[in-house]
């Protein structure tokens, strides 16, 4: 197992999401704000269908960092539940769709937990956090802007999300490969849920964005007025969109039958958001420094 190269760090996080702005916190790129209040609505069944499929194998993991790493994972992933929860309740105000996305989704992945194998599972869900990682890859790396240009509640949530994806972006893989094994088999097994779970994502993602966008072209029908509901009809299809957030060659790296997370090292953009934002969620690990000596807390 490779050594991960930045700890993961358990944050106790609660963020004020009653005094944010909902509809428009994000008014500069609607099509973006759009986009992440549906992966928002993704997140809460995804992350207990993460949590569930590393779960099944907590008693055979042996290395006593991983067994570590995973509990931190857990810990994160349970986190980040609780907190989009949070903000989705806030969102359902003006989307009321959003219940239907994370219906669907949960549908499809219980669907997935009750056809397939354990170790399919725990194979898509590295495929899955291959994808968030890419997503938190370019949050992180415009944070200045993305700050400069959001509701506050909202800035924090998703850029503390995308630093804890980037912080145990190696943790599933590490399990698979342990539990599952790095031989021929186990790789064809990978990438073929990544195959899979690309379907999936994409799949729903349209269903999420299309409800969204559904629910915005209704608000402007019904007359309200803002940078939510300006222009709706000349929205960017999800398309372009997924080619400016998702890097292809980041995805297709995961092909390459020697991939690992840690291969393509982000750890600067970690320590710069640690850097702005150096109290947050600070709890139980908050004495833990990086390797450039950044308290993590």
């Amino acid at each position: 197992m490779e050594p991960t190269t930045t700890p993961i760090i358990r944050r106790r996080v609660n963020i004020d999401f009653e005094s944010a702005k909902t509809p428009g916190w994000h008014p500069s790129r609607r099509e973006l704000e759009d986009f992440l209040n549906a992966i928002s609505f993704v997140f809460p069944p995804g992350e207990k269908f993460f949590i569930e499929s590393v779960q099944n194998y907590q008693d055979r993991i042996t290395d006593p960092v991983l067994k570590e790493q995973v509990k931190r994972f857990i810990y994160q992933e349970a986190m980040h539940t609780k907190e989009h929860n949070r903000a989705n309740r806030v969102l359902d105000q003006s989307y009321p769709y959003g219940n239907d996305i994370e219906k669907f989704t949960g549908t499809i992945l219980s669907l997935t937990q009750r056809f397939t194998p354990k170790a399919i599972r725990l194979a898509v869900t590295c495929a899955l956090e291959h994808f968030t990682a890419i997503l938190a890859e370019l949050l992180l790396r415009n944070q200045e802007q993305f700050i400069a240009e959001s509701d506050p509640a909202f800035a924090a949530l998703w850029l503390w999300h995308a630093v804890e994806e980037a912080e145990h972006k190696a943790v599933c893989f590490d399990v698979y490969r342990q539990v599952v094994g790095k031989g021929p088999l186990s790789y064809i097994v990978r990438v073929g849920a990544m195959v899979s779970s690309t379907l999936f994502f994409l799949l729903t993602l349209f269903v999420a964005v299309r409800l969204i966008n559904k629910q915005e072209k209704q608000r402007q029908d019904n007359g309200a007025t803002g940078p939510s509901t300006q222009d709706v009809a000349s929205k960017p299809r999800l398309w372009p969109l997924l080619k400016e957030l998702l890097s292809l060659p980041l995805y297709l790296d995961y092909y390459r039958p020697s991939f690992h997370p840690w291969d393509h090292n982000n750890v600067h953009l970690i320590n710069e958001w640690k850097q702005r934002y150096k109290s947050f969620g600070a709890g139980p690990d908050a004495h833990l420094h990086d390797a450039d000596g950044v308290t993590a807390s």
